[in-house]
């Protein structure tokens, strides 16, 4: 089931481990466990541990500052022999901090149910076999990481985790990390597919298949795969083309306090704040509503910005913000990884771009540690690199 660089388990020696943790989990005196949660064979089983054992999981970026609350800090298991367990779907399984594009934090919480049918419907477009190997590089405080633990487990599938993916059948990646392979190109022979999302996605020639897929932490990871609805989700659009969704994989609410509340509108539709919808049967988001800005009456979408410029200008990453302007109200700025492009892009996009939406200024990006940026404290940065 898991293969590392030291060693390789199968489910047996997996699931003894798990029994192994489980009396670490049940003596700590919370049913919520927070713990950091590196890419790691103990942080596998910790998750895996505290399900088995009825409590509920708050893996935790291992890159914040230590949190203000107490932390579980698991210590590697003797391996026991695996009892049988009655998992109880519907229990609270996970709280996932979650700034989604927004940039607010929340605490979504899932149960095992929600896990477990976001995990089967991928099926329907990504089979997997006891044979497949799924390269496991996404985190594990998000629900991306978390789906492919749960794919591989149902299939008794191989998990890997290791920096050489020569071994793989299955990777998912974000668009960075797609760029970054395709300048490596190193061999893997066994690939079948690569799941591609976290961002709007670009047009790229890959000797891969790319599966683009459009998820959410609110609805346990995928919602459309490959350009086809999840088959425990549902969706429907605003007037204003804003994506709604609901289903069997809707996750139960944000932590607020000891209770949940679950942000439905009007018609029982979770709103994503994402636009986009269908065109000629092929899913496409066009941006986030709450990223849209205005320039001299005119409405920019950065993310419609930022693909032209990964599209025509090769631009690995992007991201385009609106900077405080006395005549147009905003003008659209860009944080890249080498600025003195500007001039370059400039020039490149006045083919493809309004001169509106072409970038006035360039900033330097920092390190992002996110699947997602956070555009807000950029937009703060921007403004105080003008005002030096």
């Amino acid at each position: 089931m898991l293969i590392t660089e030291e060693f390789e388990w199968n489910y047996h020696t997996f699931e003894a481990h798990i029994e192994g943790m489980c009396p670490q989990i049940a003596a700590y005196p919370s049913n919520r466990i927070n713990f950091f949660a590196p890419l790691s064979p103990l942080t596998i089983l910790t998750l895996f541990a505290t399900w088995k054992v009825g409590k509920i999981a708050c893996p935790l970026n291992p890159k914040i500052p230590s949190p203000p609350l107490p932390l579980f800090t698991p210590s590697w298991p003797t391996p026991l022999s695996p009892t049988p367990t009655t998992w109880d779907l519907d229990q609270e399984a996970t709280f996932l901090f979650t700034s989604g594009s927004s940039g607010n934090p929340k605490i979504a919480c899932h149960t095992l149910r929600n896990l477990l049918l976001n995990a089967e419907g991928s099926f329907l477009k990504i089979p997997l076999e006891e044979k497949s190997c799924w390269s496991l590089v996404l985190p594990l405080f998000h629900v991306g990481g978390l789906g492919i633990l749960f794919r591989c487990y149902l299939k008794r599938a191989k998990v890997l985790l290791s920096h050489d993916w020569s071994r793989a059948t299955h990777l998912s990646l974000v668009p960075t990390q797609l760029y970054r392979l395709l300048h490596t190109c190193p061999k893997l022979p066994y690939l079948e597919c690569i799941l591609l999302g976290g961002a709007p996605i670009p047009s790229l020639q890959a000797p891969w298949n790319i599966f683009p897929t459009y998820g959410m932490t609110e609805m346990s990871s995928q919602i459309v795969t490959d350009h086809s609805l999840h088959p425990y989700a549902e969706m429907t659009f605003s007037k204003e083309g804003e994506i709604w969704v609901r289903g069997g994989t809707l996750f139960q609410g944000y932590l607020n306090g000891d209770s949940l509340y679950l942000p439905l509108n009007s018609e029982g539709w979770f709103e994503t704040g994402d636009i986009g919808g269908w065109k000629e049967n092929r899913f496409e988001i066009t941006g986030r509503k709450d990223n849209l800005f205005i320039s001299g009456g005119e409405n920019i979408q950065p993310e419609e910005v930022e693909a032209a410029l990964k599209a025509i200008c090769n631009i690995e990453e992007a991201i385009v913000i609106p900077l405080p302007d006395t005549e147009f109200g905003a003008r659209p700025a860009v944080f890249l990884q080498d600025p003195s492009l500007l001039p370059f892009i400039q020039t490149k996009l006045q083919d493809v771009l309004p001169k509106f939406k072409i970038p006035i200024r360039a900033f330097q990006l920092p390190e992002i540690n996110t699947l997602k940026p956070n555009r807000k404290k950029l937009i703060v940065l921007a403004e105080t690199l003008v005002s030096c």
